[in-house]
């Protein structure tokens, strides 16, 4: 206890000198305080954020960005959009997860898990009932395809 009680005074008085120093460091001005300079320097300095506030104001009403997710550039992404379809009913339009299905998040995840999982599934190494309606007719490359899309998805 005393060891701690010695550290907070230690800690203490380390900040204390550290504000002295601020304190020396700043300069004394014996002018007479003027609220009408004062005020001035406060309409200058307003002035001069008021555009940077109104730009923040500008980006922040923009409209977001609802258009393609994924770039569908290859027949493996095309096929996997495709195959998604019927996995967006518990796992979302975004990979996003619904935890009223115990369903996880799964947009964005790396490609090679999110095959290796499926292909667990399949083979009844990892138990998922709910799942097994929907990946027991898949084949590999299906698998690999969904993977693929699923990997480009946004992580939210």
């Amino acid at each position: 206890m005393t060891r701690l009680i010695v550290f907070a005074i230690s800690v203490i008085s380390l900040i204390g000198i550290l504000s002295l120093r601020k304190f020396k460091e700043e300069t004394v001005s014996n002018k007479k305080f003027s609220y009408v300079k004062e005020e001035k320097d406060w309409k200058k300095f307003k002035a001069a954020i008021t555009p940077v506030k109104e730009e923040k104001k500008v980006v922040a009403k923009a409209p977001k960005a609802t258009g393609v997710v994924v770039v569908l550039d290859t027949e493996e992404l095309k096929n996997g959009k495709k195959l998604y379809a019927k996995c967006i009913v518990c796992h979302g339009k975004y990979g996003e997860g619904k935890t009223a299905q115990k369903a996880p998040k799964i947009g964005g995840q790396y490609a090679w898990y999110l095959e290796e999982q499926v292909v667990n599934m399949q083979k009844g190494v990892r138990v998922n009932k709910a799942m097994m309606p929907y990946i027991k007719k898949l084949s590999s490359q299906d698998i690999s395809d969904i993977s693929a899309y699923v990997a480009k998805l946004p992580w939210k």
